[in-house]
């Protein structure tokens, strides 16, 4: 059975792939507007740093764990860490989980001509989902209200924001009253790997949970400091709280 923790006063969902996809059908089937974080180190880094986003994460419905580092923290709590979240293995995963339930998804963020690009991916692994449309994100917040009025006459079940963090989530809470999506979730780089414009590391990297090793050495400019700084702190951080409990 799904189990809740606490990192850095953020609540974590642990569980197998089944539960989770349990959870989320829960909360699509209730059809109020929530918000789901697929919560790595970074994300729970950004949290213990910026009160602001924290209080945000703290608004979502589910937040499920996703990465190596927050598995060790986790198992550091003494509970198993369960299924690993990460977005670009649990979306099409949930897809073909759900496949013959008809939820329906909408695509935004990532920059233009990918969400379009990774939704014809997606048809070819999942024949039978259905995505109702799709939006990049390099929009204005003015041009919100108009994108928002779109994917609400799609009649979407899932919205899938593909922003990276803390954006992602900021936006989704902020203009989560307006939407008609019972099921909003951040999900970061997914578009990216799933329209093939970004590689995804190799099956064992992925099994043995070294994919970060492998986006640091695709993008050390962009990376180094969220992988090697980051881990540090969050390793840092993660055993301080264990000591104070």
């Amino acid at each position: 059975m799904a189990q809740k923790t606490s990192i850095f006063d953020i609540p974590i969902t642990v569980g197998t792939l089944a539960e989770g996809v349990m959870l989320i059908e829960n909360l699509v089937s209730d059809k109020t507007p929530k918000l789901v974080v697929l919560a790595n180190a970074y994300t729970l880094n950004l949290a213990y740093e910026k009160e602001e986003y924290r209080c945000v994460l703290n608004t979502a419905a589910l937040v499920l764990r996703d990465g190596t580092g927050v598995a060790w923290a986790v198992k550091r709590k003494g509970i198993a860490p369960g299924h690993n979240f990460v977005g670009t293995d649990f979306v099409p995963d949930f897809c073909r989980y759900t496949s013959q339930k008809g939820y329906r998804f909408f695509f935004l963020g990532s920059e233009p001509g990918v969400a379009e690009a990774a939704r014809k991916n997606l048809e070819s692994l999942v024949p039978d989902v259905v995505v109702t449309g799709h939006h990049h994100g390099y929009f204005n917040a003015d041009q919100s209200a108009g994108i928002i009025e779109t994917i609400n006459t799609t009649g979407s079940d899932i919205l899938l924001v593909a922003m990276g963090n803390p954006k992602q989530e900021q936006w989704i809470a902020g203009h989560l009253h307006r939407l008609n999506v019972p099921v909003v979730i951040g999900v970061g780089a997914l578009f990216d790997y799933l329209s093939g414009r970004v590689t995804r590391a190799p099956r064992w990297m992925l099994d043995s949970g070294l994919e970060w090793i492998f986006r640091l050495l695709l993008e050390p400019g962009r990376m180094w400091q969220r992988y090697l700084i980051g881990n540090i702190k969050f390793i840092m951080r993660a055993v301080r709280e264990n000591m104070s409990e």
